[in-house]
């Protein structure tokens, strides 16, 4: 009986790594947050820049408020596909497969679509509702999250769950500093805890 049991085990393992990209480790996560709250952090400045028109011009507030925004969210996503992929191919070594196989070409591919909509979508508001890019990033990137959690860890639904509810609060609000507290709550604190959290329970 115990045979038996062992086999089905293994048979429902076999299966999950097959269909599921099961290399996701949680030390991206835990990157991708930190980033996030470094780059909320030089946001804020600009902000208190902004607000402040006595300081003297310079190379940090010579570029509009909301372009600057917008790149220093460029530069944490980038970062934080570049250490994921990295952690992702370490986790994926270590337990002998391939970091690209067909459950990761799924994920990639089902994935690609909110978040590049939302990235165009965020390109428009740029010139016609700059305020509402933190909240639209926050809901799209929520939306790729529960796509993506039916091909890799079931637990990453919850967390796109919490990021469209936190870009729907932040959509309601006016200020630019609170909705920039929103946004490093969804992108920096969420997956901070997320990371840790699936750190612990996969041990990568």
């Amino acid at each position: 009986m115990k045979k038996h049991l062992d086999d089905l085990t293994e048979i429902r393992s076999i299966m999950e790594r097959s269909s599921r990209f099961i290399s996701l480790s949680g030390l991206s996560g835990i990157f991708a947050g930190s980033f996030a709250l470094i780059g909320a952090y030089l946001a804020y400045l600009r902000i208190l820049a902004e607000n402040n028109r006595s300081l003297s011009q310079n190379f940090f507030t010579s570029i509009r408020i909301d372009i600057f925004l917008f790149i220093i969210a460029i530069v944490v996503l980038g970062l934080s596909l570049i250490f994921s992929i990295y952690f992702s191919a370490r986790k994926a070594k270590k337990n002998g497969v391939s970091i690209w196989n067909n459950a990761s070409r799924r994920l990639v591919t089902n994935t690609l679509l909110p978040l590049a909509a939302g990235g165009l979508f965020c390109l428009i508001l740029l010139n016609n509702a700059p305020q509402m890019i933190a909240p639209a990033t926050l809901i799209f990137y929520g939306l790729a999250l529960v796509t993506a959690s039916k091909y890799t860890f079931d637990n990453v639904k919850y967390l796109g769950y919490v990021e469209i509810g936190l870009g729907l609060a932040c959509g309601l609000i006016n200020d630019w500093t609170l909705r920039l507290l929103f946004w490093a709550m969804g992108f920096g604190v969420c997956h901070i805890i997320y990371g840790i959290v699936m750190y612990r329970e996969h041990k990568d």
